[in-house]
């Protein structure tokens, strides 16, 4: 595997996995939606890396980008990061966050997917998906987000089978809290919702209070955290087929395999709580 294209690049988890991947001697297409981030990753970059305009809701940016991926001499392995990330209880959510919740968690990952699998199918390369714990465990509050996750899970397990007769690896890399502007984003989305919908927020007000406290101090890890377990997916001759990355993580991981009646009344103590 020598080339790479790792999509949501601009920022957090994809900026950071680009830089490491390109720095370890990849050849990394590296995903942005603006000019000014494909000249700051430009200059930021150790190696090759090179920037390609890249909207994962918009075919014809997936279309341009395999075309240049392939006439350069085709494509290793493919890093599905780009995502979106809206909180809240879902009748405080407009339509507008929850499709593009879903187009770019889950209809772009699929097609671009679906685009680069004649290159991926003639290099034996491999996939890996940026997941979430929330792919593995749905917390109130996060249900849009959460759904969209799950999908990527289901993805991925049956991409691994189905794949698998053409060498293709198929990888979950799923991260808990981490680092990344997508705090500060929702933080400011918070601070621009408080004048709506007064009388659904007092009905949901102690899980829109818990939401907005995560969103103003969050706790995480940095990204490059989960960059070297991307760099481990890739390059480890076998890889497993699911990576949990942070302690939060794995400690939420473990509600999984309780009782749904014991699960529901831990989560609800914690959110409900006078």
């Amino acid at each position: 595997m020598t080339s790479v294209l790792v999509t949501g690049a601009s920022t957090g988890i994809g900026r950071s996995t680009a830089l490491m991947l390109s720095e370890r001697g990849l050849t990394v297409y590296a995903g942005v939606r603006k000019t000014r981030d494909e000249a700051d990753l430009a200059e930021a970059a150790v190696g090759d890396l090179r920037p390609v305009r890249l909207d994962v809701t918009r075919p014809e940016d997936i279309t341009a980008t395999v075309c240049r991926i392939e006439d350069d001499g085709g494509l290793g392995a493919l890093v599905n990061n780009a995502g979106l990330y809206f909180g809240g209880p879902l009748e405080l959510m407009s339509e507008e966050e929850i499709r593009a919740t879903y187009d770019v968690n889950v209809l772009g990952l699929v097609l671009l997917t679906r685009a680069c699998l004649p290159m991926l199918r003639e290099s034996g390369g491999r996939i890996v998906n940026i997941s979430s714990i929330s792919g593995l465990v749905a917390l109130p509050g996060v249900s849009v987000y959460a759904g969209s996750k799950f999908a990527v899970e289901a993805i991925t397990e049956s991409l691994r089978v189905e794949l698998s007769p053409f060498g293709i690896r198929v990888i979950a890399v799923e991260p808990g809290s981490i680092q990344t502007e997508i705090w500060t984003k929702g933080a400011e989305r918070d601070e621009g919702r408080r004048s709506e919908s007064a009388s659904l927020r007092k009905l949901y007000a102690p899980l829109v209070a818990l939401l907005e406290k995560l969103n103003r101090d969050p706790r995480g890890i940095p990204p490059e955290r989960v960059a070297e377990v991307v760099l481990k997916a890739l390059t480890d001759e076998s890889p497993n087929n699911r990576y949990l990355v942070g302690t939060d993580a794995r400690s939420l991981a473990v509600l999984r395999w309780l009782p749904d009646a014991l699960r529901d009344s831990i989560i609800k103590s914690k959110v409900w709580r006078d």
